[in-house]
């Protein structure tokens, strides 16, 4: 079982774990080329083609004009900042805690494909829904099936904590025999389910680290989860959409 998150925009650099060493991106290769892509464009057209305000956009261009540097980068896990990794307590984890998210938990990345919670990443500015047409292709043209063959190597059923936007990185290439168990996490307003965005990805976050700090290998285990107010709810579920709701 391999759960799956989306990055976030925010990113610190230089935060690292003692004694956990750094481990090198599958698809860093494929950075390396999307970098230089960026890198021809100036802070003004990233601004257009990353939709961003001109402050975002100097520091979008200073991560990618020094992307090549010899400085050291943050381990993945560490280096996002958003809702949902500030859900993770990976302050609390040990060793062991580490290894086991090393195997099974994963982060998308228009940039850097797929990393694992202690790959060594640089901080980047660049999401699926931007403009910007590497060799003429979209970004998910780009990487086309690399993450889907990624994680299905050993026909693991993958856990989707990630969004819409993120998860067509993978769903796109679904083939019937492949469980892709979507979580959702939702509450009743108005006589219908609904869905919190800002709860929601604090609830991905601590599912994360639900998965990791129990070592749970069966989906059927994630079925236990009850944080935040949310639990179960078997009425709602399918085999491959399990509905997590939190009453009020």
């Amino acid at each position: 079982m391999i759960a799956i998150l989306s990055p976030a925009k925010q990113m610190v650099s230089g935060t690292q774990i003692p004694s956990q060493p750094l481990s090198v991106p599958r698809f860093l290769e494929q950075a390396r080329q999307l970098n230089q892509w960026i890198q021809q464009y100036s802070p003004w057209e990233l601004e257009s083609l990353l939709r961003i305000n001109p402050a975002l956009a100097l520091k979008a261009y200073s991560y990618h004009q020094e992307f090549s540097q010899a400085k050291p980068g943050t381990a993945a896990l560490l280096s996002y900042r958003g809702l949902a990794y500030q859900h993770i307590s990976y302050s609390e984890w040990n060793a062991g805690d580490f290894a086991f998210a090393a195997e099974h938990l994963r982060i998308l990345s228009a940039f850097y494909g797929l990393l694992r919670p202690l790959d060594e990443m640089k901080p980047y500015r660049l999401e699926f829904l931007c403009k910007i047409k590497p060799y003429g292709k979209s970004l998910y043209s780009f990487w086309n099936d690399r993450v889907y063959r990624a994680l299905y190597q050993q026909d693991d059923t993958v856990v989707n904590l990630a969004s819409a936007e993120y998860a067509k990185l993978v769903r796109s290439y679904l083939l019937p025999h492949n469980r892709f168990l979507t979580c959702d996490f939702v509450i009743w307003r108005k006589g219908k389910l609904c869905t919190l965005s800002t709860e929601a990805k604090m609830s991905r976050g601590e599912m994360a680290d639900f998965i990791v700090r129990n070592r749970l290998h069966n989906p059927e285990e994630l079925k236990t989860f009850h944080r935040n107010g949310y639990s179960f709810q078997d009425s709602l579920s399918t085999d491959n959409r399990y509905v997590f709701l939190k009453q009020d």
